[in-house]
C-alpha cells in the first residue's frame, strides 16, 4: 500500500471513530426536561411573630384578602367562604367540611420547598385537614404530610413535610388537601422556599 492509501484509511478510521464517540456522548447524557421554569414569587416572613423567621411564599389561589381559590378544584362539600380572620377583619377562608377535597393548581417548585405552614381553625373532636403533594416527575402519585390540625381559634398549624427530596430543577407540585371527620377553614397557606435575603 502506499502512504496516500494509508492516510485516507487513517482519516476514515479517524471520523468513525469521533462519530460513535459522540454518538456515546449523547446516548450518556439526556437532555433535561422541565415541566415549568424557575418562578419570581414573593417571598415574606408572615410568622415572624411567632418566632419563626423562614421566608414563605403563597401558594396559588391566595392574595392579601385570604383564599380566593383562583385555580382550586373544590369538591365533595369544599367551598370558599367569607368569615372574621384573627385580626378582625373579614377575608376568604377555604372551608373543608368532613369528606371534601380541595386540590390546589399546579406550583413550580423545586427541592429547595421542603415544609409548608397555613393558619387553621378546627370546628371540634376530629377535625384537621390531611395535606398530601403530587410531583410532575414523581414516581409516588401523592405523597402524604400528614394531618394538620389547628384549634377551636384561628392559629398557625405546624410546619409540615412537602417531601421535595432531591427534585432535580424545576417542576410542577399539586397539593391536596382533604376533610377529615369534622369542619376545617384554613387560609394562608404557604410554601417554605427555603431562600436567604
Amino acid at each position: 500500500m502506499n502512504q496516500w492509501t494509508i492516510a485516507r484509511r487513517g482519516l476514515g478510521l479517524a471520523v468513525l471513530m469521533a462519530t460513535v464517540a459522540a454518538g456515546t456522548a449523547q446516548a450518556a447524557e439526556p437532555t433535561p426536561t422541565s415541566a415549568c421554569s424557575q418562578p419570581n414569587y414573593a417571598i415574606t416572613q408572615p410568622f415572624a411573630g411567632l418566632g419563626d423567621t423562614n421566608w414563605y411564599t403563597l401558594a396559588p389561589g391566595q392574595g392579601a384578602g385570604g383564599f380566593n381559590g383562583a385555580g382550586w378544584t373544590l369538591t365533595g362539600g369544599a367551598k370558599v367562604v367569607t368569615t372574621t380572620l384573627p385580626d378582625g377583619t373579614r377575608g376568604q377562608v377555604l372551608d373543608l367540611p368532613a369528606g371534601s377535597t380541595a386540590v390546589s393548581p399546579q406550583m413550580c417548585v423545586d427541592s429547595d420547598y421542603p415544609t409548608a405552614r397555613a393558619n387553621v381553625l378546627d370546628g371540634g373532636p376530629g377535625s384537621g385537614v390531611h395535606v398530601s403533594v403530587s410531583y410532575t416527575n414523581s414516581k409516588s402519585a401523592n405523597q402524604s404530610s400528614g394531618v394538620v390540625n389547628g384549634a377551636s381559634t384561628w392559629g398557625a398549624s405546624r410546619v409540615f413535610q412537602l417531601h421535595a427530596g432531591t427534585l432535580s430543577g424545576w417542576q410542577s407540585a399539586q397539593y391536596t388537601f382533604q376533610g377529615g371527620t369534622g369542619d376545617t377553614q384554613v387560609y394562608d397557606f404557604y410554601v417554605d422556599p427555603r431562600c436567604s435575603h
